[in-house]
């Protein structure tokens, strides 16, 4: 250790002093470690920064919930005589609520609800997908030459104050709206799949009978596992649905809704990464381990999951580990504050400030107001108001002539 201390410059002994006061953990991410006497082991629920005002609550600027809107819609959906018609239904449900969704989406963008919090015109219609139920009104079976097919007439009736209610949760947690979008976009993944399948049945159907049985036994294979994959979508919702202040409220029920949909759809990563999540609440560290593990398997360009193994590996002092996942989520997505602030605090708790500082500076850049946010839209334990404090050490450390630190800080904008 005294070693150690030779080697360091004075800027480096100001910084481990002045920096000793912070309890440097993982950022505003899925999984979390907590601080001391915090009950959530994995929430972001951290304390107000000291000296920060807040003045206004999430949710101020929602406007009070309207009258419910209701949107119909017409679906043909044909299948040929391979398909029974109960997948058929299934797929032009999933076909229709998507159709109906993208008629409302222009009026879901412009509610208050929504607008006020600037989501997108997509993450409007991901939302409402995942929360809003779609009632069949009418179905009608057809027969024509080439198969089989119904029309399905559906509502959905979309809900202001269910959306208010949400978009508040959103606020305080934007994990939420990406969740709700990752569903949105397997969803719309099945759905194209399986228009792909039905054109290559027609269009095999079309062809001489010669070889065409073990094309169409693999066609038939392949769209029935896209069908049946779509249900496992609902299953996820189930489990969102139980999503609160950064956690599942009931993770044991989570856990039962995500097994069910891997059972489902056992190629969907997400699933995995979300109950990896679940099992993490429970403090099951090793069920988690595993499932982040699968779900970069499946997908080893997964920003979340690589960010909430990285957090596992940094609650087990793993910090070279949490740091080469932290570096992926970057890669991956260079614009994810989280990521940096999570670096940060690996670095740190390696000593190595020079790069915490840099993680900081380039989370601020990113988002110059990070500082003014409550410390729970932030990071568990890392305090960027804290940074206030470093800055009055060094201008003290300056007035008696060792000004190093001061000038490394200013040079990167830290101090003003």
């Amino acid at each position: 250790m005294k070693a150690r201390f030779k080697s360091l410059s004075v800027l480096m002994f100001l910084f481990i002093f002045a920096f000793n006061i912070f309890d440097a953990g993982p950022a505003n991410s899925e999984v979390k470690v907590p601080k001391a006497k915090t009950e959530n082991p994995v929430a972001a629920a951290a304390q107000k920064p000291a000296g920060v005002k807040i003045t206004k609550k999430a949710g101020d600027n929602i406007a009070p919930a309207k009258d419910k809107k209701t949107f119909t819609h017409v679906v043909n959906q044909p299948f040929a005589g391979n398909q029974s018609p109960d997948d058929a239904k299934v797929a032009a449900v999933a076909k229709g609520k998507t159709e109906v969704l993208e008629k409302a989406g222009t009026y879901l963008e412009s509610l208050t609800v929504v607008e006020d919090f600037t989501l997108t015109k997509d993450q409007s219609i991901a939302l409402a997908s995942g929360i809003l139920n779609v009632d069949i009104l009418s179905q009608k079976n057809y027969a024509t030459d080439d198969g089989f097919g119904l029309v399905l007439e559906l509502k959905i009736d979309v809900d202001n104050s269910i959306m208010n209610n949400r978009v508040k949760q959103i606020q305080e947690d934007r994990i939420l709206i990406d969740k709700y979008s990752e569903l949105k976009k397997r969803e719309k993944e099945l759905l194209e799949r399986i228009e792909k399948l039905e054109k290559q049945s027609k269009d095999l159907a079309k062809m001489p009978s010669a070889g065409k049985q073990d094309k169409k036994n693999k066609l038939r294979k392949d769209l029935d596992e896209a069908i049946q994959a779509l249900p496992a979508v609902e299953w996820n919702k189930k489990a969102i649905a139980l999503w609160e202040k950064g956690k599942y409220n009931d993770p044991e029920k989570a856990i039962e809704y995500l097994s069910e949909s891997i059972r489902i759809d056992e190629y969907n990563p997400v699933s995995y990464n979300n109950r990896g999540v679940a099992y993490y609440n429970l403090g099951r560290r090793q069920p988690a381990f595993d499932d982040f593990n699968h779900a970069l398997l499946l997908d080893n360009n997964y920003a979340d999951a690589y960010n909430n193994r990285g957090v596992a590996y940094f609650e087990m002092h793993q910090y070279y580990q949490a740091i080469n996942d932290y570096n992926e989520v970057i890669r991956l997505k260079p614009q994810r504050v989280d990521a940096f602030l999570n670096r940060a605090a690996a670095n740190k708790n390696l000593w190595q400030y020079r790069l915490f500082l840099e993680d900081l500076q380039n989370a601020l850049l990113i988002d110059p107001n990070l500082s003014k946010k409550p410390n729970s839209q932030i990071s568990a334990c890392l305090e960027l108001n804290e940074l206030e404090r470093l800055c009055e050490k060094a201008k003290i450390a300056c007035r008696m002539g060792l000004c190093n630190s001061k000038n490394f800080l200013d040079a990167r904008g830290f101090c003003k």
